[in-house]
């Protein structure tokens, strides 16, 4: 059965945004590492439930030079500002996953393009079977599916670094998309939306996040940024 695992921030600063959404929120980061193959940081602070914010960012100018599609996406991307990438649903079961590709026309791929290198120990790696590919997801406005067995060292559970934030998320409570709940299950196919357990509000827009909701030791609490479908 699928689940919220995190969302996606794309961002020209990894620490101004992560610093300013900690500022928001009240809820610390932590370091999320980097992938060597993309050129790109990442941190996470955690909205509980399994649930969590990847801010990503170019730490690794040398792939904008060098023409890598990731980079020079999120560059041009992020040129208006901060906004969320991607919506990444998760399973515990590789073969709903792999019917999932099926309904959708593409292969599983068996690991995150581009590698990870941690900065936290007992952290997850970086080679969740997936599907569809991410960036051919994100840029339609559509979730992805990832292969999370465990949650033992997921992203969500790492240890905040000490004074980032006090606070404790409790939860995602609703997701604002775009489009209509019958384009969203047509993509998701034999996949249902009701198991995710978040209240989600279609706004007719272009595809994608616009706004995620979630309770708080501070009380609930909303982040709303500009879609990455600009």
């Amino acid at each position: 059965m699928i689940a919220l695992d995190h969302i996606a921030i794309w961002s020209r600063n990894l620490y101004r945004t992560t610093i300013d959404l900690s500022r928001l929120t009240g809820i610390g980061s932590a370091d999320g590492g980097y992938f060597p193959g993309l050129g790109l940081g990442q941190k996470i602070i955690s909205l509980g439930g399994g649930v969590y914010l990847e801010i990503e960012s170019i730490v690794d100018h040398s792939m904008i030079a060098e023409g890598h599609p990731i980079a020079r996406e999120v560059e041009r991307r992020t040129a208006g500002g901060d906004c969320f990438a991607g919506l990444c649903l998760r399973s515990d079961d590789l073969a709903e996953i792999e019917a999932f590709a099926v309904h959708r026309g593409v292969e599983v791929a068996a690991e995150i393009a581009g590698g990870k290198e941690l900065m936290v120990p007992r952290q997850k790696r970086g080679k969740a079977a997936h599907a569809p590919d991410f960036l051919h997801s994100w840029l339609l406005g559509r979730p992805n599916v990832y292969l999370v067995e465990s949650l033992d060292h997921h992203s969500s559970v790492i240890a905040t670094q000490p004074g980032t934030g006090d606070v404790v998320g409790l939860g995602v409570t609703s997701l604002e998309l775009g489009g209509t709940e019958a384009g969203l299950r047509a993509w998701l196919g034999d996949l249902h939306p009701d198991a995710l357990g978040v209240d989600l509000v279609f706004n007719g827009r272009a595809d994608g996040l616009y706004a995620v909701g979630f309770d708080s030791t501070a009380g609930p609490q909303t982040i709303r940024l500009a879609p990455l479908p600009l």
